[in-house]
């Protein structure tokens, strides 16, 4: 939301267009993009941290709900198709070769997803990325509502430099077509798209009721990290609260007319979800609505 109040309140400055690339100046802060992930940069901390900010969001929002941003935006896709164009006709002599020679192994997609905890709403939120299993390259998926689109009715997306022609489901492996169709799920329930991909589609969340299933599929993907504070985790626990965990420590005192109780924690704990899941060293835990 904090991208929208920018892009509203007019704090974002085309500056120019070179190079596919498109140069601009978002609440005082610098910030180049383009259709390439590896090229999009902000100069803010937080994003030289997570790769992802609230100016990055703005410009995002702009690009695609203003009329001149739209307009901006198909300029960069066209740059971007006409580039390729050339890269073909520069390459056509080795695909001469490569159809000549005994047919490659078939292209298989996967899926990866980095969680990290949104500034100032406490939330959990998951980016996804793709890329081909055997290069381990990934890049993001910037509108993840569109993209499940695009799967369904098998149409060409860009991902990294090229476009693939007739995206489908078949060309993912068994994980992150268990995601995707979880995903879809969502969708076709008929429930608000902004609630699980807020962000103008950027980031994925899940609902409290969804939280623990979501996640449990997002650690089945060939590549899954959660970053949180200085440290990443590439797998999480799920428990429910129970005095096993010892989490906190409770000491009572008698006086002549009253009882006083003194609850301490043994070591941090985050808290997540309004106080229903807490977090520690890799371990989510569950509480019921009486705890």
């Amino acid at each position: 939301m904090e991208g929208v109040t920018l892009y509203e309140t007019g704090n974002i400055e085309i500056i120019k267009e070179k190079g596919n690339r498109l140069y601009t100046r978002v609440a005082g802060e610098d910030l180049r993009y383009s259709l390439e992930d590896d090229l999009v940069f902000c100069a803010c901390d937080f994003f030289q941290k997570r790769g992802y900010c609230v100016h990055l969001a703005a410009l995002e929002h702009y690009l695609k709900n203003d009329e001149k941003g739209h307009f901006i935006l198909q300029a960069l896709e066209k740059g971007h198709e006409e580039q390729e164009e050339v890269e073909t006709k520069v390459s056509f002599g080795g695909s001469f070769l490569e159809r000549i020679q005994p047919q490659k192994r078939e292209k298989i997609y996967t899926l990866s997803a980095q969680g990290q905890v949104e500034a100032g709403t406490n939330r959990l939120l998951w980016t996804l990325r793709i890329g081909l299993l055997e290069s381990q390259k990934y890049y993001v998926i910037r509108d993840i509502p569109l993209f499940l689109k695009v799967l369904v009715h098998r149409k060409p997306y860009m991902i990294g430099k090229h476009y693939e022609n007739g995206l489908s489901w078949d060309a993912f492996d068994t994980a992150s077509q268990e995601v995707l169709t979880f995903l879809c799920g969502l969708i076709e329930e008929g429930l608000s798209q902004d609630l699980f991909f807020p962000d103008q589609g950027r980031h994925l969340f899940f609902p409290l009721t969804f939280f623990e299933q979501g996640v449990e599929l997002l650690m089945n993907l060939e590549d899954f990290h959660f970053e949180h504070q200085i440290d990443s985790y590439a797998n999480l626990l799920f428990h429910d609260l129970n005095p096993n965990a010892e989490l906190f420590s409770f000491s009572v005192q008698e006086y002549p007319d009253y009882f006083e109780m003194e609850i301490s924690g043994n070591e941090r704990v985050n808290v997540f979800y309004g106080g229903a899941v807490l977090f520690r060293k890799g371990n989510f835990y569950l509480l019921n609505p009486k705890q």
